[in-house]
């Protein structure tokens, strides 16, 4: 079992941290709905869009554990403050990528590529230093880890959850608004607002004294065995990705889904069963207003409500009630008769992905040995990011294959067997956290 943290602290701490993830998060949304914009006035087919939107995840899912590490032998503090600053050097690549081109066009010691292609290119590259130096936020997790006591631990996750659930939310209407005064503002304050929060953190943030540590490898499985040998770490890795794979499958089909069987409540007239891209975008504003709503919901949820339920239930009641809730909302979606259950199904998500979401990572770090709390984050993280291609990959052929409705409900059959793992996890384990906290 994982030691106390060395310095448990008060709220002051993970205020701060809360607003350094949520200046960084906010930065991130900001550009992600500009990218099938900018992707296609450059050229990019279907697949290139495809591959651009899944490069961020990519490099998260392969660098997210060796950032943990990282944290783990030389601290919390500079593996944030210096990814926030890699992170605003990709976001103003993005916002100049024409720029860029141009400029290595010029230095090209023979034919250059066509321009377009060549800025398609540089906007491969932006995203994909975004998904490596953007991997560090399990670093955050860690640092909630090492100034919380055991039993406060699921109320600082959800601070994490909140902040994310803010930017993601907040993020995508500002880039929409920023297009509008240019091409490249949303990218150039995309980087400003990340530069601002490595300020913020740099001054603000104290590094926390965690003691005698042993050295971790960069790279290497370490973890991996580990939670292979561990299920109580196993067991909450593996709830925490069916549930994030399930909910980013819910994200992906949302607008196609809402364009066939709701169309006028997306702004179409008639129902679209194989949406164009302008079809999609024309829906985009209809769909943001209603995950706006979703995403405020788990914010809130993550960030206040899960201060009074843990006390109470304890994380690993919590675990199961996540899923639970999570799979009822997407059954009420995916078999709604009308919008309004749509909405009903729209309300229940949240609330069980924002108790989901700081109940597992609570156990993770609870679990985790001390001086492996970043890497195991870490290694959570990566998961993470791996559900998040998987989900909306499988969603779209079950889309294919079996229409509109089909996606909503094998994600909820995932998201069952994520509530039986943490209803076994819960009679397994729930005692021993219950007496390590006491």
């Amino acid at each position: 079992m994982a030691s106390p943290p060395i310095q448990p602290t008060g709220r002051s701490p993970l205020i701060f941290i809360f607003l350094t993830v949520f200046i960084d998060l906010l930065g991130f949304g900001i550009v992600i709905p500009l990218l099938p914009i900018y992707s296609k006035a450059y050229g990019a087919s279907e697949a290139e869009l495809g591959l651009l939107f899944g490069c961020f995840s990519g490099m998260q899912f392969l660098f997210a554990p060796m950032w943990g590490r990282v944290s783990d032998r030389i601290g919390r503090k500079p593996v944030l403050v210096w990814g926030l600053v890699g992170t605003a050097i990709s976001y103003l690549v993005f916002g100049l990528s024409d720029q860029v081109a141009a400029a290595l066009i010029r230095l090209w010691p023979s034919e250059p590529p066509a321009l377009d292609r060549l800025t398609l290119g540089v906007l491969f590259v932006s995203r994909s230093l975004a998904g490596f130096f953007g991997a560090n936020v399990s670093t955050a997790s860690a640092f909630i880890a090492d100034v919380t006591t055991p039993e406060n631990r699921a109320k600082g996750m959800g601070l994490i959850g909140a902040a994310f659930g803010l930017g993601f939310t907040i993020g995508p209407a500002v880039g929409g608004e920023l297009s509008q005064v240019s091409i490249e503002a949303p990218g150039i304050v995309a980087a400003a607002l990340s530069l601002a929060a490595a300020t913020f953190g740099w001054w603000m943030l104290k590094e926390v004294d965690r003691g005698p540590h042993k050295s971790t490898r960069l790279y290497g499985f370490d973890q991996v065995r580990g939670a292979l040998r561990d299920q109580r770490i196993g067991g909450a890795l593996a709830m925490g990705f069916l549930a994030v794979f399930a909910f980013s499958a819910f994200e992906s089909m949302f607008i196609l889904f809402g364009l066939a069987k709701f169309p006028t409540y997306f702004g179409m007239e008639q129902a679209v069963e194989h949406a164009t891209r302008d079809q999609t975008f024309a829906a985009a504003r209809y769909a943001g207003r209603y995950l706006f709503v979703v995403g405020m919901i788990s914010a809130l949820i993550q960030g206040g409500l899960i201060r009074r339920l843990v006390p109470r239930y304890g994380e690993t009641r919590l675990a199961i009630a996540g899923p639970a809730l999570l799979a009822l909302g997407l059954a009420v979606v995916g078999g709604a008769p009308t919008f309004a259950w749509v909405i009903v199904g729209c309300v229940l998500l949240p609330c069980g992905f924002g108790l989901n979401n700081p109940s597992v990572g609570s156990l993770i770090s609870r679990a985790s040995p001390i001086d492996q709390q970043g890497a195991y984050l870490g290694l959570q993280q990566s998961l993470a990011s791996l559900a998040r291609m998987l989900g909306p990959a499988l969603a779209g052929i079950v889309f294919d294959l079996w229409g509109p409705r089909s996606p909503f409900f094998s994600a909820a059959a995932a998201l069952l067997l994520a509530t039986l793992l943490a209803w076994v996890y819960h009679k397994r384990y729930a005692a021993s956290f219950a007496r390590a906290s006491s």
